[in-house]
């Protein structure tokens, strides 16, 4: 699976702390997810048939979700209940840790708690991502979620322990569902497609849900940014209870940068917290041809498994590297052609790039394609549109000539220059984002030869530039804290 990787949407989509965990009465968010085995498991499907679903949040590594998942109580319920036993109950494991690999689960791979598959009667599912745990709201492992046939949320609860989950505390809180009757008129509407970007127009997609008793013939869906009305579009069907319909807005044109799209529901119904969802969408940035990339991988990286590509629109890599233990590199390359790319990152490992680890990339003219550190996972795309004709400013050689050194520094780093005629001189350190984080200033200095210091150990590790200014323009540096 692909994980898009936009810095503009990395707090939208792989952070629990957006979204407190769900209450009691909220709507359950609609969902389709595949089990190790390749089956299928739709949960309105399961609500639709007037079956509870009891969904277990878990990770491999996690001690109290070792404890719950031994404890037996829900192999009963599922054996009694499910669909070998009286098939009034569907109970759901989901590995909620997107890095986790299938020898995790099995126990042959650390970190592990054991096998988990081993005798386990009920589907588990491994996640690639976090939109699920978004969506619910998950606080922590084990979470367990009780979700009842009217399409809310009974129990959203982090484990509290074998003396409280017993068999009876599961099964009454299943059966008491029965008390809570379906809205009679709920239009829903939801997507986890929030990732996406183009080079050129976009395309918002989501689906329409019936979560309401009565058949769904009818509903207009706005298509708005930042809240302005962009597009409308009108849906004519017939939804019975739990169905779905794909609505698609195509040809949407973009601003530059972070689009905040949401999709609505005007019309009144029963249940008004549905009728809203955020798809926030990136246009590509349109940079120079001539690319820099700075690449400093982490400790763990291997380069047979750790490595990077730009793509073209055919699918064709046009550059590509590797990234091994603890090394630093600069490439600088040209584009032959104009058009749409992909920068991709992979690390077959799945553990993503962790502290220490980055990859920056930018234009001649320093506009920031990609910033990457930190992430968890086993692939990163992002695209950009390259031409020829874009406008910018080189840097003007402000000095006769200048070095910064040692390189890559774990402290201080020497900048030395060299003046042609006296002349006031600025020295910035800053970051990638272009914040200048160390400065030092010189009212006038002499023409010769100069030196001066950064003491970068306070700093993150990372990728830094190191700037210079006098009376004759502005030149940079690049600087690796290790």
């Amino acid at each position: 699976m692909k994980k898009h990787y936009l810095i503009l949407l990395l707090s939208l989509i792989t952070s629990f702390a957006g979204k407190a965990q769900l209450q009691p009465g909220d709507w359950a968010t609609p969902f389709t997810l595949t089990d190790i085995y390749g089956n299928d498991h739709r949960l309105y499907d399961y609500l639709s048939e007037g079956k509870p679903v009891v969904m277990i949040i878990s990770a491999t590594w996690c001690a109290p979700c070792w404890n719950l998942h031994t404890s037996g109580v829900m192999e009963e319920v599922y054996e009694t209940y499910g669909p070998d036993g009286s098939d009034e109950i569907m109970v759901l494991f989901i590995e909620g840790d997107p890095s986790t690999s299938y020898e995790q689960l099995t126990g042959q791979a650390w970190p592990s708690q054991g096998n988990w598959i081993n005798g386990t009667p009920y589907p588990i599912i491994d996640v690639e991502d976090f939109q699920l745990q978004a969506a619910y709201g998950l606080l922590g492992y084990p979470t367990v979620v009780m979700i009842c046939p009217d399409m809310q949320v009974k129990v959203p609860q982090m484990w509290s322990g074998i003396n409280t989950w017993t068999v009876n505390y599961v099964v009454s809180q299943a059966f008491s569902c029965n008390d809570e009757p379906l809205l009679e008129q709920d239009a829903a509407i939801h997507t986890y497609e929030i990732g996406n970007s183009s080079c050129y127009d976009g395309f918002v997609s989501a689906n329409l849900y019936n979560t309401g008793s009565e058949p769904l013939t009818a509903a207009t869906i706005e298509l708005r940014r930042d809240g302005e009305l962009v597009d409308t579009y009108d849906w004519i069907g017939e939804l019975p209870t739990g169905a779905e319909a794909p609505v698609l807005f195509e040809n949407v044109d973009l601003q530059p940068g972070l689009n905040t799209f949401s999709l609505v529901l005007p019309s009144d119904d029963d249940d008004l917290s549905n009728n809203e969802v955020l798809v926030p969408f990136v246009k590509a940035p349109l940079v120079s041809v001539n690319l820099d990339l700075y690449i400093q991988s982490d400790s763990d990286a291997e380069d047979h498994n750790n490595r990077w590509q730009i793509v073209d629109e055919n699918g064709n890599a046009v550059a590509e590297g590797t990234l091994a233990n603890s090394t630093y590199e600069e490439v600088s390359l040209s584009l032959e052609a104009e058009g749409c790319y992909e920068l991709r990152f992979y690390d077959e490992e799945g553990d993503g790039i962790n502290e220490g680890g980055f990859i920056l990339v930018l234009d001649e003219y320093g506009t920031s394609i990609a910033d990457i550190s930190n992430f968890q996972g086993t692939e990163v795309f992002v695209k950009f549109l390259a031409a020829a004709n874009v406008s910018g400013t080189p840097n003007a050689e402000a000095v006769a000539g200048w070095s910064v050194f040692p390189n890559p520094t774990k402290d201080l780093v020497q900048v030395q220059y060299v003046l042609n005629e006296s002349s006031p001189v600025q020295l910035n350190c800053i970051n990638a984002t272009g914040q200048a984080l160390l400065t030092q200033e010189f009212t006038t200095l002499p023409s010769g030869t100069h030196q001066a210091a950064f003491d970068l150990s306070g700093l993150p590790v990372g990728l830094y530039q190191v700037q210079i200014t006098t009376q004759d323009g502005t030149s940079t540096k690049s600087v690796v804290k290790q």
